[in-house]
């Protein structure tokens, strides 16, 4: 079984993100069990770049092929050719359904593997067609295509490898990872700022424009309570200075990762209740309505920041994310299987 999965976002590491993890940890895992993965996506914008002389670049820095396009669309068909793909997996990008359209046309069989529930990044309408698997990266993500297209995807969780996030140690800050207004930016602002005597520390993610960082870092120099940090590599040394996560987005998370990464470390979550965060959550933190007052939020964040009330919390999100991780085998035999049908149909 060779997997090709196909996306127009940049990849690692070129962009950190959820779908560019994911997928890294999902390649590697595949691997382990004995198949193929490679990796199709788009390149980061660089204006010093000349006009390309090849359909794609290539490296394996990553531990599995990589293809890098200018135009992954277009690229598709010859990438999955040369590589003899068995199965195209298609994820989530800007447009999604001009990749599966090419991906139907180079004659490959193809997955649609939905890791957001934006209708915008779709341009134009996914198709209950059983020339396509669907998969879903949540339940909460499996309903939300269900009620708008009637379509019925695997679930299939994102793989997390434990020892990519594991970090030796705990500390005191409240870290918030990826600060853009969807994300919940405006909520840490006003913890920040309704908790001076807690320290703070900001971790990019997303490609941030100019103005905002410089925006965003102006309003953090002058709280005085945030470290702000550009984007990681390795996150265990970040996860080695907090002892809360604080995930308050705005849009609905089809899955939220990072909270699986953080009560791996035993850092219990402070989110809000959008999309999968409270299934995720669960007992190793606590949720929040976004409309509820700052105070409340602030409340909640001393509660699982102080050491009496923070290691019960602490315990329960650690059990919840070994709990998770042990499904590793289970999740990957499942993808394997329904794509193997799949191919050969």
């Amino acid at each position: 079984m060779r997997v090709l999965f196909a996306s127009n976002y940049p990849h690692l590491p070129e962009i950190t993100g959820g779908l560019q993890t994911a997928t890294h940890d999902l390649c590697v895992a595949i691997k382990e069990m004995g198949a193929e993965a490679a990796v199709l996506c788009g390149k980061a914008p660089d204006p010093d770049a000349g006009s390309s002389t090849s359909a794609f670049a290539q490296d394996e820095h990553l531990g599995y092929l990589v293809l890098r396009a200018d135009n992954p669309e277009q690229a598709l068909p010859l990438a999955s050719a040369a590589w003899n793909a068995s199965v195209v997996v298609v994820q989530n990008g800007t447009a999604l359904l001009p990749m599966v359209r090419s991906s139907l046309e180079s004659g490959k069989p193809t997955a649609v593997y939905l890791h957001n529930v934006e209708t915008h990044q779709l341009a134009g309408n996914l198709p209950a067609h059983e020339s396509l698997l669907y998969l879903a990266n949540s339940a909460f993500t499996a309903h939300r295509w269900n009620a708008l297209y009637g379509l019925d995807c695997a679930v299939i969780p994102p793989v997390i490898a434990p020892d990519r996030y594991l970090a030796n140690q705990t500390g005191t800050k409240v870290l918030y990872v990826n600060p853009s207004p969807i994300k919940g930016v405006e909520i840490m602002f006003a913890l920040a700022a309704a908790c001076p005597e807690l320290q703070f520390l900001v971790m990019e993610s997303w490609p941030l424009d100019p103005q905002w960082r410089l925006y965003c870092q102006q309003r953090a120099a002058q709280l005085g309570n945030i470290e702000w940090c550009s984007p990681a590599a390795d996150m265990r040394a970040v996860y080695a200075q907090a002892r809360v996560l604080l995930m308050p987005s705005v849009w609905e998370e089809s899955f939220g990762r990072t909270v699986i990464e953080a009560q791996l470390n035993g850092l219990p979550v402070l989110a809000s209740n959008r999309g999968a965060l409270p299934q995720l959550v669960s007992q190793g933190g606590l949720v929040m309505d976004l409309q509820a007052p700052v105070a409340d939020w602030a409340q909640a964040l001393r509660k699982l920041h102080a050491p009496a009330t923070n290691a019960a919390y602490a315990a329960a999100a650690q059990q919840q994310a070994a709990a998770y991780v042990a499904e590793t085998p289970l999740v990957l035999a499942q993808l394997l299987s329904v794509l193997t049908l799949h191919a050969s149909r």
